[in-house]
């Protein structure tokens, strides 16, 4: 029977990470200490030699693999089309960027690559002899507002029905499952000089599915004011794809984002629909990892300290619940 594995990406540990009160180690060991095991991670964000590894650090990183009983997942790498001010990246220059973070994952031990929704597929299509080559597959990331049940994808599903999914497949972002406006950045918008009122008259609003252009001629005649304005903005942005629409995505899917913004303390999440997401990768097979991916570090840290070894231990706990894991 196909069971779910619990997994973090190091991002998550960011807040800790960038002031120093965590060193990349720390983060390891954190991702053991719950019981997980497996180990995202941005190269190019922890890995100082980037994307050089050195046989001196790779022997580290595999000392700590073994030493906190964990395997490397997914290493997350980025299509930098931009990155010179006067140019854009030719094609060729964006397939050798491929094959540059194909070897450093394949070098991490890592088994996908999570690329991004901007990596022309054509770029993708010439870089699956180079995934065979490293042993690594590529995995496109679906983040919001793109829509897993939206015609967007059809060129993909062109190209994994023609070249199959064996070197591509998909890596959800949960942050697509978002199910109402999350309390932590309502209370964000407050602090930044929303008026309290109408930041709630706009929550009951999305709640209803009431129409959002009464809604901002409603919040205008209130005195709403450029943040009030933002607010309703981020609310409009909010998508929650039908769970369902994983069944379309059955066999493809490598890897998944497990997106949250705030664990409550009763291990639950009030914002993202994990209660239907979990059993649905179930019903379906899937036997890859969860891999927590926490943000909402950059909602509260202007006012709270940030605990985000906490918050990753409380979405593992649910997840624990939800996968039946005893």
């Amino acid at each position: 029977m196909a069971t779910i594995k619990r997994g973090v990406s190091l991002y998550s540990y960011q807040e800790e990470y960038f002031l120093r009160t965590m060193k990349l180690e720390d983060c390891i060991k954190a991702v053991s200490d719950m019981g997980a095991t497996g180990v995202e991670i941005i190269p190019e964000q922890m890995c100082n030699e980037y994307p050089d590894l050195s046989p001196e650090f790779l022997k580290k990183w595999f000392g700590w693999m073994e030493k906190y009983h964990v395997q490397p997942t997914c290493a997350d790498a980025f299509s930098e089309a931009l990155l010179f001010k006067n140019r854009v990246l030719s094609d060729d220059e964006l397939v050798d960027l491929m094959e540059r973070d194909l070897k450093v994952a394949h070098d991490l031990g890592c088994f996908v690559i999570r690329t991004l929704c901007t990596t022309p597929m054509r770029v993708i299509e010439r870089s699956l002899p180079l995934a065979k080559k490293h042993g690594v597959k590529i995995g496109l990331e679906i983040h919001a507002p793109l829509d897993l049940g939206s015609s967007w994808f059809d060129p993909y599903q062109d190209l994994i029905d023609r070249r199959g999914t064996e070197w591509f497949g998909i890596i959800p972002d949960m942050g697509v499952f978002e199910l109402k406006p999350s309390r932590i950045k309502a209370d964000r918008a407050i602090r930044d000089g929303a008026n309290a009122k109408i930041v709630q008259y706009v929550n009951d609003a999305y709640d209803a599915k009431a129409d959002l252009k009464k809604v901002r001629e409603d919040i205008a005649k209130m005195g709403a004011n450029a943040e009030d304005f933002k607010w309703l903005g981020l609310c409009a942005r909010i998508l929650h794809t039908d769970p369902q629409v994983l069944k379309k995505h059955k066999g493809h899917i490598f890897h998944v984002h497990a997106k949250f913004y705030d664990m409550l303390p009763d291990f639950t999440d009030e914002n993202l629909d994990y209660e239907v997401v979990v059993p649905v990768l179930k019903e379906i097979g899937y036997d890859g990892w969860l891999s927590s991916e926490y943000e909402g570090n950059r909602t509260i840290d202007d006012a709270f300290p940030v605990d985000s070894i906490q918050q990753v231990s409380r979405q593992h706990e649910m997840f624990k619940r939800l996968i039946g894991e005893k």
